[in-house]
């Protein structure tokens, strides 16, 4: 897998498990030409923005007395002491206004990484699918996180709750084939079968660097396909639900654990389609239905 490590613990086992052996598939950083997608079977989102709102990162030095919480009152407060004089204060209705103001919003950069395992076939439809996914997967992310700190979910892991403290977002969305998944299935779960999406989260909350490193989405196209034609829908609009199912567990969703959890997580998800107007149900949803109307067969397998 393109960035699987040590520490990417799947979100449905709490339990220490053995890392999969890396497997050959090749992610670039820089953005290919359309030649070089083709042959490294790799597509680069350059990174986009979101804005979420600013934290304070005045140095502990600074007093930040001006009450613009800027680097520009630490300027005036060094030319003051070099003119011997102490620096003025502002203050009256306009410092007030000004200190009552929120804090001001900075641009947040998601950084995507779109993979295509190498087994899988030079199909033009999983190609124009990994293109959407290039915009699709930034706009749902930007969905999900302008939700979280205004939810009311009472299961939600917030480990990730304040975006603020981070300057930028990592995560990789891989497609690949049954038997790909399968295997890190067998691997990460002790599950000998094929799915239809697995999340691996690579983040630790204890480590203090302004990078969110999320993980990783692995998809199999496969299933996604075979779930597609089923649902009456197409196979981009079944990985759009896949994709999103994906990214809620790095979000600390989780629907294994209890029914109100698998109820807010299935909430969640119909929200995220529905404000980004996305055809289908969320997968929680389908794949109950599926079960209602007579098909056992298709259930929510992932973590």
């Amino acid at each position: 897998m393109s960035r699987i490590v040590s520490r990417a613990f799947p979100l449905a086992s709490r339990s220490a498990l053995r890392p999969p052996p890396l497997l050959p598939v090749r992610c670039v950083r820089s953005p290919p030409s359309p030649a070089a997608v083709l042959r490294r079977r790799n597509l680069i989102l350059p990174l986009s923005s979101f804005r979420v709102p600013r934290r304070s990162y005045c140095s502990p030095r600074d007093s930040c007395s001006t009450g613009d919480g800027s680097r520009l009152g630490s300027l005036r407060r060094i030319f003051a002491n070099l003119k011997g004089r102490s620096p003025r204060r502002r203050s009256g209705p306009a410092a007030k206004r000004k200190a009552a103001q929120p804090l001001k919003e900075r641009e947040l950069l998601l950084d995507v990484k779109i993979c295509i395992e190498e087994d899988l076939p030079d199909d033009p439809e999983i190609l124009s699918v990994a293109e959407m996914l290039r915009v699709n997967v930034p706009m749902a992310m930007k969905a999900a996180f302008e939700n979280l700190s205004k939810s009311k979910y009472k299961t939600r892991d917030t480990f990730i709750d304040d975006l603020g403290g981070f300057e930028k977002v990592e995560l990789s969305v891989m497609l690949c084939n049954d038997d790909f998944i399968r295997k890190l299935n067998k691997d990460w779960r002790e599950e000998d079968h094929a799915t239809d999406v697995l999340s691996m989260s690579q983040h630790i909350p204890e480590l203090d660097i302004p990078i969110l490193m999320m993980g990783d989405v692995v998809i199999s196209v496969e299933t996604a396909a075979r779930q597609a034609e089923e649902r009456g829908h197409t196979l981009l609009d079944e990985i759009r639900i896949l994709m999103v199912h994906g990214l809620l567990h790095l979000l600390g969703f989780d629907h294994e654990i209890s029914d109100e959890a698998e109820e807010e997580m299935e909430k969640e998800e119909e929200r995220v389609l529905k404000s980004l107007g996305w055809i289908g149900k969320g997968l929680i949803k389908s794949a109950y239905d599926a079960v209602t109307e007579g098909n056992p067969q298709t259930e929510v397998t992932d973590v």
